[in-house]
């Protein structure tokens, strides 16, 4: 019954005609030919026995006979045509069977969702395979529901008013939601067909999923509301033109902010931009015009009128837009003002001229300054040595020549006095060294510190002859100094390591390499009386000790001269000190490129 249904919703209106009208008119063919044929049959079949006898009896037989063979005859006419007619509606009745089961596997295996409902009641009569699929129900329980079942609860209302409008025979009803049985919520494309079916006002119905197509445009949609939101808060002004220029497709709120007019005056007038060009800078922005057709980008910098009669500095970048086969499609840009970076740039270059100025005083002062003092520091040393060189000549001529007559006490303050002086020449004599470290213009040389370690311990064994001190070094340890300087900072660094193990007996003083090139780090080490290391800094300042004077004799500036020269190296020196244990002096040496010239600072 189901498939004899939808054989006759699916046949064609035009053939459904045509089958009634032929029957009819088969129908009536067949009634008029036999009328016709009687009524020629009894005017001819009279006329032939009226032609052959007259006699009544004749007449009679001949009548009668006569009406036997019209009915013979007749009946097998009406039993051909009736033969013939049933075995053309028997093949009518199999080609309908035959189609009735396409029809039906149709509408059961088509592999999208269809199914046919009750136009009053919404209800299902009928849904195929790819329905029951399709929405994860059965086929029993489809045909208990309606399509207020498949709907989401807030589209019911839109659903009463999709299927209970005004129909045609064929329409398209669009895209709407409906709800599987799992709960998800898809979107699909319904397109109808107005039917009888059953003795009931139908529809038929094909649903095709759009939900990927759906969702692809909501996604796209609010990229492209979050792309213009981007745009509108957007401090830069963003443009696209066609392939020509002559025609503005977009321009960014922003344009306002920096032009003062609004985006449809650009679109307005595409030479806009163009014509608030500083007249200045009018040949840059055309420049940077030509240049985009020809190189297919372009960025510049030019100033702008805007339309309060401010005048503002903006980047322009812009670029060509070509589609898969380089062709050009579009032209779009960027446009930033940059005014405040500008008057910065501005600022920032008077300041850099100022300082320049400010500088080039100051270190003309300094200079100045730097010669007085050490014009100072010569004429104080020499003032100072000249008296003291007496102060020592006399003190030790007092005590040759009249010891015998001084007491014992006035020996002891004659000593006393000839210590204070040398005390005091090797202090303005160190002063004199330090003052040199930072004039002397450097000359790098590959040098090895182990032969000029030897020679220095070998003078200060000279010194201390009755003192014991173990020294360690390896057979070469290159560096790259300065030669006049080296020789200073090794005379100190061994110099202390020397002073400070005069309390032990087995002293030993070592040179070591602890690093490698190009930075090579050596250090002098000793076993002496070591100190507290955490203030270790302190003594590279002029005058720190932590040692009295009794205790080990010192001006406290050796270490400060080592610093000088290290530093003159852009080097580094650090210490590593424990009480009772010993001291380790670690240097760096990093010496400019040889190619760069080695000036003495002003």
């Amino acid at each position: 019954m189901l498939f004899q249904q939808l054989y006759w919703i699916a046949m064609p209106q035009n053939l459904k005609a045509i089958l009634k009208t032929d029957g009819s008119r088969f129908a009536l063919g067949t009634g008029v030919l036999y009328a016709v044929l009687g009524l020629l049959w009894i005017i001819a079949s009279d006329a032939a026995i009226s032609s052959i006898s007259t006699d009544p009896a004749w007449l009679v037989t001949a009548q009668r006979y006569k009406g036997f063979f019209y009915v013979g005859v007749t009946s097998v006419g009406l039993i051909f045509l009736v033969n013939a007619g049933y075995r053309r509606l028997w093949n009518a009745l199999s080609r309908a069977e035959a189609t009735e089961l396409q029809i039906g596997d149709l509408f059961l295996q088509h592999p999208k969702p269809m199914w046919v409902y009750d136009r009053d009641t919404l209800e299902f009569i009928a849904v195929n395979d790819a329905a029951t699929r399709y929405y994860g129900y059965s086929r029993e329980a489809m045909l208990a529901m309606n399509l207020a079942d498949i709907c989401p609860e807030e589209d019911i209302s839109r659903l009463h008013a999709l299927m209970h409008s005004p129909q045609d025979r064929h329409r398209d009803i669009g895209v709407v939601r409906h709800c599987k049985r799992s709960g998800e919520v898809v979107f699909v494309h319904l397109t109808a067909h107005a039917v009888e079916f059953m003795q009931r006002k139908a529809e038929m119905v094909m649903a095709i999923d759009v939900t990927a197509d759906i969702l692809s445009k909501h996604a796209l949609e609010r990229q492209e509301a979050q792309f213009r939101q981007l745009h509108q808060s957007l401090a830069s002004i963003l443009w696209i033109a066609s392939a020509d220029g002559r025609t503005m497709l977009y321009v960014s709120p922003a344009l306002e902010r920096v032009y003062g007019f609004a985006p449809e005056a650009m679109q307005a007038n595409p030479d806009l931009w163009l014509q608030v060009v500083h007249p200045d800078d009018a040949h840059i922005a055309k420049a940077s015009s030509v240049e985009l057709m020809t190189e297919g980008e372009a960025s510049c910098e030019y100033r702008i009128r805007a339309t309060s009669g401010e005048i503002k500095w903006v980047s322009d970048r812009k670029r060509l837009i070509v589609d898969a086969e380089g062709l050009v499609t579009m032209m779009g840009g960027i446009l930033e003002d940059i005014t405040a970076a500008k008057e910065h740039e501005a600022l920032r270059a008077r300041t850099h001229v100022e300082l320049e100025r400010l500088v080039t005083e100051r270190t003309a002062e300094l200079v100045r300054v730097n010669a007085e003092l050490d014009a100072f520091a010569r004429t104080i040393a020499h003032d100072l040595k000249a008296p003291l060189v007496s102060v020592i000549g006399f003190s030790q001529l007092l005590q040759n020549r009249h010891a015998d007559t001084l007491k014992e006490d006035g020996v002891r303050l004659i000593a006393r006095i000839g210590r204070s002086a040398r005390q005091m020449a090797s202090l303005v004599n160190d002063l004199l060294a330090l003052s040199r470290v930072s004039k002397t213009v450097l000359v790098i040389e590959d040098i090895d510190l182990v032969p000029l370690a030897h020679e220095i311990i070998e003078e200060l064994r000279e010194q201390e002859p009755h003192r014991q001190v173990r020294f360690e070094s390896p057979a070469s340890l290159q560096v790259r100094a300065d030669p006049g300087l080296v020789r200073p900072l090794l005379t100190n660094l061994l110099g202390n390591a020397w002073k400070f193990t005069g309390k032990r007996d087995d002293a030993c003083v070592q040179l070591l390499l602890a690093g490698a090139a190009p930075e090579a780090t050596f250090c002098v080490r000793d076993n002496g009386v070591g100190f507290d290391a955490s203030s270790s800094e302190l003594l590279f300042k002029p005058f720190q000790r932590f040692h009295t004077l009794s205790e080990f004799s010192g001006t406290g500036i050796g270490l400060t001269t080592c610093e000088r020269i290290v530093a003159r190296h852009h080097g580094r020196i650090w210490l590593e000190s424990t009480v009772g244990e010993g001291t380790s002096v670690f240097v760096t040496l990093a010496p400019p490129a040889p190619d760069l010239p080695h000036l003495a600072p002003a």
